[in-house]
């Protein structure tokens, strides 16, 4: 029987008790069974804890990295093809001394890009200080496209991980333009609809939206829904913890799924980093840490207003997922940023993995 011991239902509360009015549900799923449980603030009686909406932010990578190994397994594209055999009118924002950025590179996060547009998103959000907690509502397409035209890559390629939302934006809008597709139709028709995730989107319907968690700013103030249309393949799907422990069943292989061997694929080691514990599937980070024999397969997400971790361990046959609307205070900023402090949700998930030994 799956239950939560006191530590965890411990963390969950402290972690209420440092936000207001603040939301966090819990997915735990193993082989034998699965629970959800949690608070929402202005809760809807008859709406299930694991059917309310969050929004899951760069956990979308890993949903951007199961269709690009499905397009590598069919044949379609070649992992380690450069991006510019599709997009030449970026080879110089791609291209350094001679070597090229791959689907790969993008994936794992060894393109050397830098993490963002910052210069234009900053414009953008000089040009609207109405919409401070939506900044990159206003970065457009032809904003994104000007960006790889204009930018010239002065760092190895390969030597040295470093975060990229652009460069994985980059990688879920040039996988859609191959299929011909939009990236919301191309996730949905090639990654959700098989999987049978019905309740993850980039843009729901009424019912979807009257589900849709609220999240506020620490002086109350309600955040609007996170938007991201020039690179909707770095952080723009909403979902419940009942869609994303059906999407952890099938990565522990414990749902039969359609994508079995494309996920299969995205577990594999695809590019090591300047850290030994700390490597890279497609998508997913692959870490190895002092609490636990086994590897953790794993990737958080935030949007402005909310916070999401997802991670398994597949030898113990174990998933969770948690997802919450805690504002961050600056100090806990900084110690998560130097590596003083876990990830935001992942001492709850510690908790929980470490029931299993």
């Amino acid at each position: 029987m799956v239950c939560l011991i006191k530590e965890t239902e411990k963390l969950i509360t402290k972690e209420l008790n440092k936000s207001k009015k603040a939301s966090i549900v819990v997915g735990v799923v193993t082989k034998d069974e699965k629970i959800v449980t949690g608070t929402i603030h202005s809760e809807n009686e008859d709406v299930d804890k694991g059917d309310y909406v969050f929004e899951i932010g760069s956990t979308t990578k890993t949903f951007t990295s199961l269709l690009l190994s499905k397009l590598v397994l069919n044949k379609t594209i070649d992992l380690d093809q450069p991006i510019s055999a599709y997009k030449p009118e970026y080879r110089r924002a791609l291209s350094y001394k001679g070597k090229e950025v791959t689907f790969r590179h993008l994936s794992t996060h060894l393109s050397a890009l830098p993490r963002e547009n910052t210069k234009k998103l900053r414009q953008r959000m000089k040009e609207h200080k109405d919409e401070k907690h939506n900044p990159y509502k206003y970065l457009s397409q032809e904003d994104f496209n000007q960006f790889f035209i204009d930018f010239d890559l002065k760092k190895e390629i390969e030597k040295k991980w470093r975060y990229s939302n652009i460069g994985v934006g980059l990688l879920g809008n040039t996988l859609a333009e191959i299929l011909g597709l939009t990236f919301e139709e191309a996730i949905t028709s090639q990654i959700l609809e098989p999987l049978g995730m019905k309740d993850t989107f980039i843009k729901g319907n009424a019912d979807q939206n009257r589900r849709y968690v609220k999240a506020y700013t620490k002086k109350g103030e309600e955040i609007p829904p996170f938007l991201v249309p020039a690179m909707n393949g770095t952080g723009a799907l909403k979902s419940t913890v009942h869609d994303m422990l059906m999407f952890l069943e099938h990565q522990l292989n414990i749902r039969e799924s359609p994508l079995k061997e494309e996920i299969k694929f995205t577990h594999k080691i695809h590019s090591k980093t300047q850290w030994k514990d700390f490597n890279m599937g497609l998508g997913w980070v692959i870490e190895r840490r002092k609490w636990s024999d086994f590897p953790i397969v794993h990737h958080d997400g935030a949007t402005i207003g909310f916070h999401t971790y997802c991670g398994f361990i597949k030898e113990k046959q174990i998933g969770t997922v948690i997802c919450t609307t805690s504002q961050i205070r600056p100090l806990r900023l900084i110690k998560i940023l130097l590596g003083l402090s876990g990830r935001l949700n992942e001492d709850i998930a510690k908790t929980i993995f470490n029931k299993y030994r």
